[in-house]
């Protein structure tokens, strides 16, 4: 076969336009064209009211806070958005901004009773557990106390507060940062909360504790669902990117289409490049699958740039690469059509899980709960 020459082509552009590829960001209404359609405030507050029996009071304060959030991250008030976020929210949460997790307490005490490696740290650790916390009880009757993740922070901060068990568990790499690293009514992540506040124009201090307040865990939320751009064609893969990650499921269907047309089996998680390996210079299967497709399509393509390419997995700016033009404008002269997006196929895995589940399951359980209000929202407006 010929080598494939890429060019810009105008009909694979068109033929990207008609699978969503460059539509408007998720299909939502922006200043730039119709006026944003959205029910009463009283509408969404009564939704919230009905389903998880909160004083009227309280579920206007998470509406309020809830519009306030998109306003925060530029996002369009529409029942759209608005019900996207509330989905979120109730799959996360049912509205609780410190929500209990089954569980937990034995949790903790199995993280702690990994943490005794060796005798001497065991012993350190178990003359902590008996000593005394401020509220009179000891850190073993504490433990089994803790129903929340603010719970679990505040008692694991105390615990390691100890001139004896600080060091120790710094040394470990054991802060609390590590037991718990997601929180809040919609279970962010405390690294990314951190590293997105300056754009906000927040304060990335004391990010834990925001997280469990009820703004701070809307807002942040908000934010992992809506400040990035994409050219999604469905809500439903902003869901599953707000489990796996921003950007997977375009990832996702770029590893589907590479797949089919290598023939090379591809777990399509989203991942594109290889994380926390050991050997710097290990490519993931997507790399070897895309190098295989290129040395008879692209040979000019290097693996240097190939590798410069994937590392944008987190980024628009993926698809308007080499690596990825190349991969569509071939999927689609052999398919008439493009991959542009594909929930990934991920088995989820935390100690706060106890089922077996994926990131399909997770995508569509909430875009069930965005069905729904949507529905209700819609005839709020008629």
């Amino acid at each position: 076969m010929k080598p494939l020459h890429l060019k810009h082509d105008w009909r694979l552009s068109l033929l990207l336009c008609a699978t969503a590829v460059l539509s408007a960001c998720d299909q939502l209404p922006s200043a730039n064209n119709a006026p944003a359609v959205i029910a009463p405030e009283a509408t969404f507050a009564k939704m919230i009211q009905k389903t998880h029996a909160l004083r009227e009071a309280d579920a206007k304060a998470w509406v309020d806070d809830i519009l306030s959030s998109l306003d925060d991250v530029k996002m369009p008030r529409t029942n759209e958005s608005m019900c996207a976020v509330m989905a979120v929210i109730e799959q996360e949460s049912g509205y609780k901004e410190d929500p209990p997790v089954a569980g937990l307490s034995t949790l903790l005490a199995n993280k702690i009773k990994k943490m005794g490696s060796n005798l001497a740290l065991r012993l350190a650790l178990e003359v902590r557990l008996d000593q005394a916390m401020s509220t009179g009880k000891t850190f073993r009757e504490g433990m089994k106390l803790v129903k929340t993740e603010r719970d679990l922070s505040k008692w694991y901060t105390e615990f390691t507060e100890s001139r004896y068990t600080s060091p120790i568990l710094k040394y470990m790499g054991k802060s609390v940062d590590d037991v718990v690293s997601t929180v809040g009514s919609m279970q962010v992540s405390l690294d990314y909360a951190r590293k997105v506040a300056p754009s906000l124009g927040q304060s990335s201090m004391n990010m834990r504790e925001t997280l469990y307040t009820r703004k701070g865990g809307v807002l942040y939320g908000t934010a992992h669902l809506f400040y990035y751009p994409t050219h999604y064609s469905d809500m439903i893969y902003r869901f599953a990117d707000f489990n796996a990650g921003h950007y997977a499921s375009r990832n996702a269907g770029f590893q589907a289409m590479v797949s089919q047309l290598t023939g090379k089996p591809l777990n399509a998680d989203g991942d594109l490049i290889e994380h926390e390996v050991e050997n710097p210079n290990q490519v993931s299967k997507t790399q070897s699958a895309v190098m295989q497709l290129f040395a008879k399509k692209l040979p000019t393509m290097t693996v240097q740039s190939i590798a410069q390419d994937l590392a944008l997995e987190k980024s628009l700016d993926f698809e308007n690469t080499t690596t990825y033009q190349t991969v569509a404008q071939l999927y689609a002269q052999k398919y008439k059509k493009v991959i542009a997006q594909q929930i990934p196929k991920i088995s989820l895995k935390s100690e706060k899980i106890t089922r077996n589940l994926t990131t399909e399951w997770y995508a569509n359980s909430v875009n069930r709960r965005y069905q729904q209000c949507l529905a209700v929202a819609q005839r709020a407006n008629y």
